[in-house]
């Protein structure tokens, strides 16, 4: 009798296992990462940690411009919603907000935010109150990251920039 066909078949469901485990499981398993060394650096979750400017060494988010300078906020909803504002300079910006399995599910860039400044609530649930005027915006997991981004286009501009960045906040409401 022959084994190979046994054989065969352990190793075709050993590698859909590990296949699976690694589409589903990987993601988290780099959020979970990523949040802990951006809550580590803001001092708890749902406050902002505002890194140097990246360097050829840089890697605490992935792909850094070196002309672009972050602003990272691991939030976690819930206990309660998290308020997110931040001015928006007159450069490219961005704020991205990133699910506990590396999912992108909500953007706004500064040609979208016509007032210089966005607020926005973040919440688990679509029957949370906000004040008047803030948009609401539903994570799909009660943890992840948002990534405020702003271009340095000039190293005269550095210090303004990097000043408004500082302004940028996240926190419970």
């Amino acid at each position: 009798m022959k084994t190979w066909p046994m054989w065969v078949a352990g190793t075709i469901a050993l590698a859909a296992v590990f296949h699976i485990l690694t589409i589903f499981g990987l993601p988290y398993g780099i959020m979970d990462r990523a949040m802990a060394g951006i809550a580590s650096q803001a001092g708890g979750v749902n406050k902002p940690a505002y890194p140097d400017r990246a360097t050829a060494a840089s890697r605490g988010i992935v792909r850094p411009g070196p002309d672009l300078l972050y602003t990272a906020c691991a939030y976690d909803v819930s206990k309660q919603p998290v308020k997110i504002t931040s001015p928006v300079p007159d450069t490219y910006w961005s704020l991205s907000a990133f699910a506990a399995n590396t999912d992108n599910f909500f953007v706004v860039n500064d040609r979208q935010v016509k007032s210089g400044r966005v607020e926005i609530v973040l919440a688990a649930d679509e029957n949370t109150k906000t004040e008047k005027g803030i948009p609401l915006v539903i994570t799909p997991s009660t943890r992840g990251i948002i990534l405020f981004r702003s271009l340095v286009t000039s190293e005269e501009s550095l210090a303004e920039i990097d000043a408004m960045r500082r302004q940028s906040n996240c926190e419970p409401l």
